[in-house]
């Protein structure tokens, strides 16, 4: 029982994970406050995945300076950073 409780678990982190992923693809730049906002979750919630994205390296961040408070706004990193060189001509 126990097992499939934690598979679940794993499940839906997974779940939730390429959800904001997908969110993050589909507007980059985006802050915190905001992807929480528009998702309907907690700002604590939205940071444990987007830090989980960031150590994975599928997003980068980028900090900004706006009125004296720093805002730090996340994007998708490019396909092509995953992929080599040689694996690119290889492709063509």
């Amino acid at each position: 029982m126990l097992e499939k409780a934690n598979k679940i678990r794993i499940f839906n982190a997974m779940k939730n994970k390429y959800f904001v992923y997908e969110f993050i693809n589909k507007n980059p730049e985006i802050t915190i406050y905001d992807l929480a906002k528009k998702i309907n979750w907690s700002v604590g919630k939205t940071n444990y995945y987007v830090q989980k994205l960031l150590k994975d390296g599928v997003i980068r961040n980028s900090t900004e300076i706006v009125n004296g408070r720093t805002l730090k706004k996340f994007s998708p990193v490019s396909y092509k950073a995953f992929i080599k060189t040689e694996e690119m001509e290889f492709l063509k």
